[in-house]
Protein backbone atom coordinates (compact mmCIF):
# COMPACT_ATOMS: atom_id res chain seq x y z
CA UNK A 1 0.00 0.00 0.00
CA UNK A 2 1.38 3.56 -0.76
CA UNK A 3 0.14 6.28 0.90
CA UNK A 4 -2.95 5.55 2.52
CA UNK A 5 -4.39 7.14 5.41
CA UNK A 6 -7.31 4.71 7.33
CA UNK A 7 -9.68 6.90 9.75
CA UNK A 8 -11.18 4.17 12.28
CA UNK A 9 -14.40 5.87 13.81
CA UNK A 10 -16.12 5.27 16.56
CA UNK A 11 -15.73 5.70 20.72
CA UNK A 12 -14.06 3.47 23.44
CA UNK A 13 -17.48 4.09 25.48
CA UNK A 14 -19.54 2.18 23.98
CA UNK A 15 -18.75 -1.64 23.04
CA UNK A 16 -20.85 -1.57 19.87
CA UNK A 17 -19.36 1.47 18.37
CA UNK A 18 -15.68 0.34 19.27
CA UNK A 19 -15.48 -1.69 16.01
CA UNK A 20 -13.59 0.90 14.16
CA UNK A 21 -10.90 1.57 17.27
CA UNK A 22 -10.50 -1.91 17.49
CA UNK A 23 -9.50 -2.33 13.89
CA UNK A 24 -7.77 0.89 14.22
CA UNK A 25 -5.47 -0.68 17.01
CA UNK A 26 -5.06 -4.10 14.51
CA UNK A 27 -4.29 -2.32 11.53
CA UNK A 28 -1.81 0.03 13.52
CA UNK A 29 -0.09 -2.60 14.74
CA UNK A 30 0.03 -4.40 10.90
CA UNK A 31 1.30 -1.49 9.49
CA UNK A 32 4.22 -0.29 12.34
CA UNK A 33 7.03 -0.73 10.33
CA UNK A 34 5.43 1.02 7.12
CA UNK A 35 5.49 4.49 6.72
CA UNK A 36 3.42 5.02 3.44
CA UNK A 37 0.77 3.94 5.56
CA UNK A 38 -1.15 5.99 8.89
CA UNK A 39 -3.71 5.30 11.04
CA UNK A 40 -6.03 7.25 12.80
CA UNK A 41 -8.69 5.97 15.35
CA UNK A 42 -7.82 3.60 18.01
CA UNK A 43 -9.46 2.29 21.80
CA UNK A 44 -6.35 4.76 22.91
CA UNK A 45 -7.12 7.60 20.76
CA UNK A 46 -10.26 7.42 19.15
CA UNK A 47 -12.17 9.16 16.13
CA UNK A 48 -15.57 10.15 17.31
CA UNK A 49 -18.59 12.28 16.28
CA UNK A 50 -17.05 14.74 18.77
CA UNK A 51 -13.85 15.26 17.73
CA UNK A 52 -13.94 13.97 14.09
CA UNK A 53 -14.26 18.02 12.61
CA UNK A 54 -10.18 18.20 14.54
CA UNK A 55 -9.34 15.66 11.83
CA UNK A 56 -11.90 16.57 8.94
CA UNK A 57 -9.47 20.03 9.20
CA UNK A 58 -6.04 18.08 9.94
CA UNK A 59 -6.54 15.69 6.83
CA UNK A 60 -8.59 18.04 4.53
CA UNK A 61 -5.72 17.84 1.80
CA UNK A 62 -5.40 14.03 1.75
CA UNK A 63 -9.49 13.08 1.28
CA UNK A 64 -8.27 10.88 -2.11
CA UNK A 65 -5.64 8.77 0.38
CA UNK A 66 -8.63 8.51 2.94
CA UNK A 67 -10.16 5.04 3.75
CA UNK A 68 -12.76 5.61 6.57
CA UNK A 69 -13.88 2.16 8.60
CA UNK A 70 -16.65 2.49 10.90
CA UNK A 71 -19.57 0.46 12.43
CA UNK A 72 -23.34 0.29 11.33
CA UNK A 73 -27.08 -0.59 12.48
CA UNK A 74 -28.63 -2.68 10.10
CA UNK A 75 -31.43 -5.69 9.97
CA UNK A 76 -30.12 -8.69 12.48
CA UNK A 77 -29.37 -10.77 9.42
CA UNK A 78 -26.85 -7.93 8.24
CA UNK A 79 -24.60 -8.24 11.52
CA UNK A 80 -21.39 -9.45 10.22
CA UNK A 81 -22.18 -7.86 6.60
CA UNK A 82 -18.82 -5.60 5.68
CA UNK A 83 -19.17 -3.19 3.13
CA UNK A 84 -17.06 -1.27 0.10
CA UNK A 85 -17.80 1.87 -1.39
CA UNK A 86 -16.67 5.06 -3.17
CA UNK A 87 -16.69 8.47 -1.21
CA UNK A 88 -17.16 9.60 2.33
CA UNK A 89 -19.43 8.89 4.68
CA UNK A 90 -22.46 10.61 7.59
CA UNK A 91 -20.86 9.99 11.03
CA UNK A 92 -22.88 9.93 14.29
CA UNK A 93 -26.03 8.51 12.60
CA UNK A 94 -26.71 5.77 15.04
CA UNK A 95 -27.00 8.45 17.71
CA UNK A 96 -29.22 11.31 16.12
CA UNK A 97 -26.34 13.19 14.93
CA UNK A 98 -24.97 13.34 11.46
CA UNK A 99 -21.33 15.20 10.25
CA UNK A 100 -20.07 14.27 6.44
CA UNK A 101 -16.71 12.96 6.24
CA UNK A 102 -15.15 13.11 3.38
CA UNK A 103 -12.74 10.19 1.88
CA UNK A 104 -12.22 8.03 -1.39
CA UNK A 105 -13.13 4.73 0.37
CA UNK A 106 -15.16 4.20 3.08
CA UNK A 107 -15.79 0.59 4.76
CA UNK A 108 -18.68 -0.04 6.71
CA UNK A 109 -19.62 -3.29 9.28
CA UNK A 110 -22.76 -4.15 10.72
CA UNK A 111 -22.74 -4.76 14.54
CA UNK A 112 -26.07 -4.70 15.52
CA UNK A 113 -29.52 -4.46 14.38
CA UNK A 114 -32.10 -1.27 14.29
CA UNK A 115 -34.94 -1.19 16.20
CA UNK A 116 -37.77 -0.13 14.61
CA UNK A 117 -40.30 -0.03 17.59
CA UNK A 118 -39.38 3.45 18.18
CA UNK A 119 -39.10 5.59 15.37
CA UNK A 120 -38.00 8.89 16.75
CA UNK A 121 -34.60 6.71 18.12
CA UNK A 122 -32.96 3.74 16.62
CA UNK A 123 -31.64 1.62 19.22
CA UNK A 124 -28.90 -0.35 19.58
CA UNK A 125 -29.46 -3.93 20.06
CA UNK A 126 -26.64 -4.34 22.16
CA UNK A 127 -24.17 -7.02 21.92
CA UNK A 128 -21.50 -8.65 23.43
CA UNK A 129 -17.96 -7.38 23.58
CA UNK A 130 -16.75 -10.45 22.47
CA UNK A 131 -19.25 -10.58 20.13
CA UNK A 132 -17.57 -7.12 18.24
CA UNK A 133 -14.07 -8.18 19.08
CA UNK A 134 -15.38 -11.74 16.80
CA UNK A 135 -16.01 -9.47 13.86
CA UNK A 136 -12.88 -7.29 14.16
CA UNK A 137 -10.50 -10.04 13.63
CA UNK A 138 -12.63 -11.65 10.70
CA UNK A 139 -12.84 -8.13 9.08
CA UNK A 140 -8.99 -7.31 9.45
CA UNK A 141 -8.18 -10.80 8.22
Amino acid sequence: MKNYVFVCIGTNLVTEDSFGPRVGDMLKEYFTNNSNVRVFGTMKSPVHFLNAPIFLDYLKEEQDKLILIDSALGEVEQIGTTYFQRGGIEIGKAFGKCLYFPAKWNIKTVVGAKNYNNYETNYINYLACDLVHKITEIFVR
